[in-house]
């Protein structure tokens, strides 16, 4: 299950440029896979994914959840004290 969510999710990263609407099913259809076998790091990159796509869609709200989503879960990845806050590097979106 975990090649075909990095499947799913390549080939929606390679065609989001091309077809957009296209990426878009693809990353639902990996983040939908992913939740199910509780990959908590790649589920937060399908909604970190996601996000990018939705907000490229002009779907602005709905992207800013799933980024919220992502965040959440990176920050919940790992042991305490062992991360560095990443997000805090984006200065543009």
């Amino acid at each position: 299950r975990e090649a075909t969510v990095a499947a799913l999710n390549n080939l929606a990263l390679a065609l989001k440029e091309a077809d957009i609407d296209r990426a878009r099913a693809l990353t639902e259809q990996a983040l939908a896979e992913c939740e199910t076998i509780g990959d908590r790091h790649r589920t937060a990159a399908l909604h970190n994914n996601l996000a990018d796509i939705l907000r490229a869609q002009g779907h602005r709200d709905e992207a800013m959840r799933h980024l919220k989503r992502a965040v959440r879960l990176f920050s919940e990845i790992g042991e305490a004290g062992t991360t560095e806050p990443e997000v805090w590097k984006l200065v543009g979106w």
